[in-house]
């Protein structure tokens, strides 16, 4: 039990730490942070569907390389998906805590969180379900129902 006690203290006094700073930005991935409601639900669901192998599991890229390949994956899912994605003004990969704005002509504006508490329309999803859905491994409604995806808002 003493063991916790490094952890807890670490984990709430790495509480301070800017709020929507991604893990591209060299940030401490912190289990104790806060993180955007139903992005644990996400979390979960996405480890099942690789556990069931219902999707693939992508290769980790860090800093520039990762936050590249983000970007990119973001802007062909807003091109392949607009007619699903149409309602959203926010996206949330919840595994690298990475947000980006949607714009009406369907454009990407990565590391854009809310300025505010007010309610935006949001998806959440990690980069493996964003992987499967644009690589075509399962399609919108798959990833709904396997949860992978989930819209907020």
């Amino acid at each position: 039990m003493k063991q916790l006690y490094p952890m807890v203290a670490i984990g709430l006094s790495s509480l301070t730490m800017a709020a929507h700073a991604c893990t591209y930005d060299g940030q401490f991935r912190n289990p104790f942070s806060e993180s955007y409601p139903g992005a644990l639900d996400v979390a979960i669901a996405t480890y099942e569907a690789l556990d069931n192998h219902e999707i693939k599991t992508i290769s980790t890229l860090e800093g520039t390389q990762g936050l590249r390949r983000a970007s990119w994956w973001l802007q062909v899912l807003t091109e392949k998906h607009s007619n699903k994605i149409k309602p959203v003004s926010y996206v949330y990969l919840i595994d690298s805590h990475l947000w980006s704005q949607i714009d009406e002509e369907k454009r990407i504006a990565v590391h854009s969180a809310p300025v505010s508490d007010a309610s935006h329309s949001v998806i959440l999803l990690s980069e493996a379900a964003l992987s499967a859905l644009i690589h075509e491994q399962v399609s919108f409604e798959q990833a709904i129902d396997l949860g992978i995806v989930q819209f907020s808002g």
